[in-house]
C-alpha cells in the first residue's frame, strides 16, 4: 500500500495537536486502504455489490 505525501500531510493537518501515535497509523492506515479499495474498484477489481449483498444475507451470524 502506498499514500501520498500530500494525502499524509492532508491527515496530519487534520489531527489535533497531541493525539496518540497507534491512532495517527490507523488513520494512515485506514486512509490508504480506501485509497486502495477505490483504485481497485475503478479497475473492475473486487466483488459485484449484489453478490456480496447476497452472499452475506447468507451467513449464519
Amino acid at each position: 500500500m502506498v499514500i501520498t505525501k500530500d494525502k499524509l500531510q492532508y491527515i496530519l493537518n487534520n489531527m489535533p495537536d497531541k493525539i496518540d501515535v497507534e491512532e495517527v497509523f490507523d488513520k494512515i492506515l485506514l486512509s490508504a486502504k480506501i485509497e486502495q479499495a477505490l483504485i481497485e474498484s475503478q479497475q473492475g477489481l473486487g466483488q459485484d455489490w449484489d453478490e456480496f449483498k447476497t452472499e452475506w444475507l447468507k451467513e449464519d451470524l
